[in-house]
């Protein structure tokens, strides 16, 4: 009886699991829809290019660009590093089509000194297009007090089938 009991319970728990499992992985919710799901290449206006952002099913994102390139010995401190990006995101609908909004964060410190100084903080709204394989839309970038304009362009990193073909 004991053994019996036993087993039920873990097929239970098995089946309970696989169903959560195949929930998490095979469908996305309205707010976070899995066609901006994935990694992107993008270009911004910005002082350095490209950026890589990966967006996930639940929302969040990160975006990296290349290590430090705001560093300069001409500027004061010697310029800035930045972390990584990490950020929030949502599908937003209206009269005029589907957009993806979001904002992400880096933090900055002085390259002498590698004291903290003013954060990064980039809000956008892009709109998917290319059967969801390219985005592109507005941005803008404050740093501090400033707030400038930018623009995002994406293109969806694949796998190079090719490359793996010759391994």
């Amino acid at each position: 009886m004991k053994k019996t009991m036993i087993t039920a319970l873990a097929a239970a728990t098995i089946v309970t699991t696989g169903f959560g499992v195949t929930a998490l992985r095979g469908t996305a919710s309205a707010d976070y829809p899995s066609d901006i799901v994935g990694t992107w290449e993008v270009t911004a206006v910005a002082p350095y290019a490209p950026h890589l952002f990966t967006f996930n099913r639940d929302g969040t994102m990160l975006s990296t660009n290349p290590t430090n390139v705001q560093e300069s010995a001409t500027k004061p401190d010697g310029g800035t590093n930045d972390s990584v990006g990490m950020g929030e995101w949502r599908v937003v609908t209206l009269q005029s089509g589907r957009y993806i909004e979001g904002t992400f964060e880096e933090l900055n410190a002085l390259a002498d000194t590698h004291q903290p100084t003013d954060k990064l903080s980039v809000s956008f709204k892009v709109a998917l297009s290319d059967n969801d394989m390219t985005f592109d839309g507005p941005a803008s970038a404050t740093v501090g007090s400033e707030t400038d304009p930018s623009h995002l362009t994406g293109t969806r990193l694949a796998i190079d089938q090719a490359a793996i073909n010759k391994l």
